[in-house]
């Protein structure tokens, strides 16, 4: 008699294959083609500044155009391997990749899941290709999903140790993405709202969670007041990201022109120049104000416009394949291949009510807050990469709403008494 897989084992299986794939899946996209480890956000410049020890600046001056979490991390890395940094920071997002799958199917595990689904919640981290491709740029997009993945893993934990796991890294993504602060915003609603206990019980865990998350942000908040004379919580760049994604040079060339997925050339370049002088001279939060009041003036004047583009934004961010002008035909359909079946599963999953009770709704919360704010601001494909662990957490546990069982009648007695099998 062959004795059976002990249990332990087996759930070791469920975390160590999504490890393995994720791991080469990763390493391959780092080694093809060109472009890889580009940093078309300048995160290694703010990195070298760090390094130092000018804190972060931008040619000498100091910033909060980008969040800060990112450099911090790439800073020990730029002063130990410049000038090619490029090979350690390729090892940092293994890891990152890794510790991803790692805690999407510890999140599965706690919320009860069975191994099968725990291996697919861990699979579908490893082989999302938005994420996967992701891994092999300078940005923030890896080390977000990780810290998704760790807020929505430690807030399955029991009592205050997952209260404090999970504000941590709720805080830390925020400071890593601050697109992803409107999620951790609604994490805490929901502990409010449906978290375990009495009424008086969840108001002290929302308490405590948002209390975690704002002592994370507090010291940056502090170093902007000190630096930039204004205590910026998150970044000076959401104004331009959201001019860029409502001025009348876009709706143009975009919205209005059929067929146009991507914007670029002669235009873009020019509202670029036309931003850059009309800002100049302005500190970082004054050019960050002036940006974000010319969209709400557009807004105000267009509002049908503006209502049609953020529509247009929601399918682009939930779009099933790459742009057309970007990735080829074959990239395109290998991705809508993948994307259809994971959104069908995706939506099954959130029609399930058990999506919506403690703490699982920490995913879906995730997976809303940073989908609401890429309605208003710029947003592509790539910009859902951090929300991939709680999407791919949903997809697993979702289950097939049937609205009764079909009983089977029980067998009836034969006449002598006994039951007919």
């Amino acid at each position: 008699m062959i004795a059976p897989t002990p249990p332990r084992l087996r759930a070791d299986w469920t975390l160590l294959v999504p490890l393995f794939i994720g791991l080469v899946l990763r390493a391959a996209a780092m080694s093809v083609g060109s472009g890889a480890f580009e940093d078309p956000d300048n995160y290694l410049p703010l990195a070298r500044s760090v390094a130092r020890g000018e804190g972060l600046a931008w040619k000498g001056r100091p910033t909060a155009y980008r969040p800060p979490l990112y450099p911090l991390m790439l800073a020990p890395i730029v002063r130990l391997a410049d000038p090619r940094p490029n090979p350690a920071i390729a090892v940092l997002h293994l890891i990152f990749g890794a510790a991803t799958t790692w805690q999407a199917t510890m999140a599965a595990r706690r919320w009860g899941l069975g191994d099968r689904r725990a291996l697919a919640a861990g699979l579908i981290v490893a082989c999302d290709p938005v994420l996967v491709w992701q891994s092999r740029f300078i940005m923030t997009e890896t080390l977000g999903a990780l810290l998704v993945a760790a807020a929505v893993a430690e807030l399955a934990r029991p009592g205050f140790r997952g209260l404090l796991g999970g504000g941590l890294a709720l805080g830390l993504s925020s400071l890593c993405r601050p697109s992803l602060l409107p999620g951790a915003g609604l994490v805490v609603a929901a502990a409010l709202a449906v978290g375990p206990g009495t009424a008086r019980r969840r108001a002290a865990h929302a308490l405590a969670l948002s209390g975690i998350i704002l002592v994370v942000l507090a010291p940056w908040a502090l170093r902007n007041a000190i630096a930039l004379g204004e205590p910026v919580w998150t970044t000076t760049h959401g104004g331009y990201t959201l001019a860029l994604a409502n001025n009348p040079t876009y709706f143009r060339d975009v919205l209005d022109s059929a067929g146009a997925e991507v914007w670029t050339g002669d235009d873009q370049w020019n509202w670029w120049d036309s931003v850059n002088r009309a800002t100049a001279g302005m500190t970082e939060p004054e050019a960050d104000r002036f940006l974000r009041d010319s969209v709400l003036r557009l807004v105000a004047e267009r509002p049908r416009v503006f209502a049609r583009a953020c529509l247009d934004r929601l399918a682009r961010f939930w779009g099933l394949a790459p742009a057309q002008p970007v990735y080829s035909a074959r990239v395109r359909v290998a991705s809508a291949a993948w994307t259809g079946p994971l959104w069908a599963a995706l939506l099954v999953g959130l029609l399930n009510r058990k999506a919506w009770r403690w703490p699982r709704i920490a995913a879906p919360a995730a997976i809303l807050g940073l989908t609401m704010v890429h309605v208003f601001y710029w947003t592509d494909l790539r910009m859902r990469a951090p929300i991939v662990p709680a999407i791919a957490l949903v997809a697993a546990a979702a289950e097939l709403p049937i609205p009764g069982r079909i009983r089977r009648r029980p067998p009836a007695p034969s006449p002598s008494g006994r039951t007919e099998r």
